[in-house]
């Protein structure tokens, strides 16, 4: 069955033509994609169940008969993209010689489980299953205009919430109320989820770079620490924010003008086809003159889109992650003091060829809130 809208993004024809290219270069005929959001990215397909099969001429979408009805508006018109519905895609997909000039078959080594492509490799015999790492993402990163006007939707859901959690944040609010708070404001945004689970950290518990919200309620003189993001038509948004409750000391003040300034020096640096590690260096040497390099573990930021956590990862960590133009990136540097306090700031930025333009555009001076 074919199926589809026509109007789709026209970068997901070279995304195509790009894992096509890559087919020589594994030595297959053809791909399977089993991990969802790669396959969204390829198709539109918002289900929880599809494997996509790729050969040089066609596209294969295999679903369950849950969706028979959805992926008949939902997906793109492609060329040559047909439908199947099937609870066994595996043995469908021999039956019905979808591989019928398939010797050997690409699979995504990093998103299937040894178990599960051990399993697959018995059924499909005698055609090769052969692991491929990192096979769709590195097409994914350049987001479509469509795809960025989504991440700017989801972001601006995330800036109202910020600013309206100002006015509800007070002492005796407990972490876990300004959770819930968080969550229910953005859905009566019009966000379909959140990106991920939120954090709220305050106190000493904000030194936590990923603090749960517990029932420990905010008091005079807590720093507390709000990372959240909101998903629209799949893709996520991602912003933190650090506030002071009643008062914050110098050294506070002093660590957060620092990040502040950190995060700015990255987002004018970044470029088209720089390595992350390097945008990473810009603003953790800063943090580091300062003396407070060993206080900042983990990495700058990382991508975004359908995934809260994309590649590349900016990362002094990894020699290998380059930065694609139009990539959309979280910056997000922090300082976390045990037993004092921690501090983080992060906004999504799109990568130009004259630096990177905020996504999120919500207030990121230090509020104090005095209530």
């Amino acid at each position: 069955m074919s199926t589809g809208n026509n109007n789709y993004p026209q970068l997901i024809d070279i995304r195509l033509s790009q894992l096509r290219f890559t087919m020589e270069d594994h030595k297959v005929e053809a791909l399977v994609l089993t991990h969802l959001p790669n396959i969204r990215y390829m198709t539109n397909f918002s289900g929880s169940n599809a494997v996509l099969f790729i050969t040089e001429t066609e596209l294969h979408l295999l679903t369950d008969d849950r969706y028979e009805e959805q992926i008949k508006e939902e997906l793109y018109g492609l060329p040559n993209l047909k439908t199947h519905i099937t609870r066994d895609p595996w043995t469908y997909a021999i039956e019905n010689k979808i591989l019928k000039k398939t010797v050997s078959l690409g699979f995504e080594a990093d998103h299937l489980e040894y178990s599960a492509a051990i399993n697959i490799r018995n059924q499909i015999r005698p055609i090769k299953f052969k692991p491929a790492s990192n096979l769709v993402e590195p097409f994914t990163q350049p987001k479509a205009d469509e795809e960025l006007e989504y991440l700017k939707k989801a972001a601006e859901i995330a800036e109202t919430v910020y600013k309206e959690m100002l006015d509800f944040i007070e002492p005796g609010k407990t972490e876990k109320e300004i959770a819930a708070e968080i969550s229910y404001r953005g859905r009566k945004l019009g966000a379909e989820d959140e990106s991920f689970d939120i954090i709220v950290a305050s106190g000493e518990r904000a030194a936590f770079v990923h603090g749960k919200p517990t029932d420990k309620k905010i008091k005079k003189g807590d720093i507390v620490i709000m990372d959240f993001g909101f998903k629209v038509n799949g893709f996520c948004s991602d912003i933190t924010r650090t506030i002071a409750v009643g008062k914050a000391t110098k050294e506070q003040k002093d660590v957060y003008a620092l990040l502040r300034n950190a995060q700015q020096k990255a987002i004018e640096s970044v470029r088209p086809a720089m390595n992350g590690k390097h945008l990473d260096s810009i603003a953790r040497d800063l943090i580091a003159e300062a003396g407070y390099g060993n206080y900042f573990q983990h990495s700058l930021g990382h991508g975004i889109g359908l995934e809260a956590h994309e590649i590349p990862t900016i990362t002094f960590r990894m020699e290998d992650q380059m930065i694609p133009e139009n990539a959309v990136l979280a910056i997000e540097p922090g300082v976390y003091i045990p037993g004092k306090f921690g501090m983080r700031i992060e906004d999504m930025i799109q990568v130009t060829r004259s630096g990177g333009v905020k996504i999120t555009n919500a207030p990121d001076e230090l509020v104090i809130i005095d209530k």
